[in-house]
């Protein structure tokens, strides 16, 4: 996980430790919060492991049951489950399948590809041409496209047919629809209002309208609380990973 997180920003740090403050676990917000300001106040390396290693340990807690942690701490064994477990149930929870190889980046966005994929081809045709126009697609090609996939939907087909940025956007979308979904509207507008003032990748293609989404399952689907969690911050951070992609491909 150490990889996923070394490689983004301060204010990606800020979003994730907003997806995963509570009053109602036992693992420690303060320490994360005092290990995020250090890192705003001074972007070190040294400040950044701190932070990183402090969520990571935050979020591994977050995907074990208050009691199974409590008594793996006690008999001086690492307490949290591995990541890659907590990124394998997730893909259980939305329905894809668990990536099996590759490093943490290439299976979270792995993840995140086939989960944006799959959402999309479950829109109602309406829905579909609705999006994809917003995304800046003429409404005729759009039309054709959807008549010529007959609901079979590929990332690699849908940038053949439009473009790259289109794709991106359409993967942006559906992703902050379903935080949107679990975490609350309120919430979600709060911590992206945040992000596009700072990070002007998200500006693109992505916006409220994202919210009003029908994704096909809401956050009652979600089994227990840690869940409308830690599935936020794998999709978030599958998402942050390929905006970082992007960036080394265009030399950014």
């Amino acid at each position: 996980m150490q990889d996923v997180l070394a490689i983004l920003e301060p204010t990606d740090y800020r979003f994730l430790v907003g997806l995963v403050e509570s009053n109602l676990n036992l693992a420690d917000d303060t320490l994360l919060r005092r290990h995020l300001a250090a890192v705003e106040k001074e972007d070190t390396p040294e400040h950044r492991n701190a932070f990183c290693l402090a969520f990571e340990d935050h979020l591994r807690y977050l995907g074990s049951s208050d009691v199974a942690w409590a008594v793996r701490k006690v008999m001086g064994q690492d307490p949290g489950v591995s990541f890659q477990e907590i990124v394998r149930d997730a893909a259980n929870a939305l329905k894809v399948d668990a990536p099996r190889l590759g490093t943490d980046r290439e299976r979270l966005e792995e993840l995140v590809e086939a989960y944006a994929t799959k959402q999309f081809a479950e829109l109602s045709p309406e829905e579909q041409q609705k999006m994809l126009e917003d995304l800046g697609v003429e409404r005729d090609k759009a039309a054709a496209f959807l008549a010529r996939s007959a609901g079979k939907m590929a990332l690699p087909l849908m940038v053949e047919a439009f473009n790259l940025v289109v794709v991106e956007g359409l993967i942006k979308t559906i992703i902050f629809g379903t935080i949107a979904k679990i975490i609350g509207r309120q919430l979600t507008a709060r911590l992206f209002s945040f992000l596009v003032g700072r990070l002007p990748w998200w500006v693109t293609w992505i916006g409220p309208a994202a919210w009003t989404l029908s994704i096909g399952w809401t956050a009652l689907d979600i089994q227990g609380p840690a869940m409308r969690k830690t599935i936020p911050v794998v999709l978030y951070l599958g998402l942050a990973s390929l905006r970082v992609k992007g960036a080394e491909r265009d030399g950014a």
